[in-house]
């Protein structure tokens, strides 16, 4: 082969690595939550390390977002898959805050 091609080939494999590695590190955003029973494991996010899970886990838990989760080996070798249960949207499990005395 010309070294021309050689750099080609390595340009392209490297270029193709990088987006494969970038993309992994983020969660998926194809997954439906609005079908989902709140009684339901539902997947939340695939993560490149267990800590990125948990935390994702634990801000969902704090946004009230679902009530639990848990971080399970993903279908990849490197990967991590959240499974959220209970919650809902976000937005019908929220709480209301007290912001002091009521008045009245």
């Amino acid at each position: 082969m010309r070294p021309t091609r050689i750099r080609t080939a390595i340009a392209l494999g490297m270029s193709a690595g990088a987006v494969a590695w970038t993309a992994a590190a983020f969660p998926a955003t194809a997954s439906s939550q609005t079908t989902a029973s709140d009684d339901a494991w539902r997947e939340a996010g695939h993560y490149d390390t267990t800590v990125a899970c948990r935390r994702a886990g634990e801000a969902g838990v704090r946004r009230h977002t679902w009530d639990e989760y848990k971080c399970r080996p993903g279908r990849g070798d490197n990967d991590v898959t959240l499974w959220a249960k209970g919650g809902g949207s976000g937005a019908g499990g929220a709480r209301p805050l007290a912001t002091g005395p009521a008045a009245g």
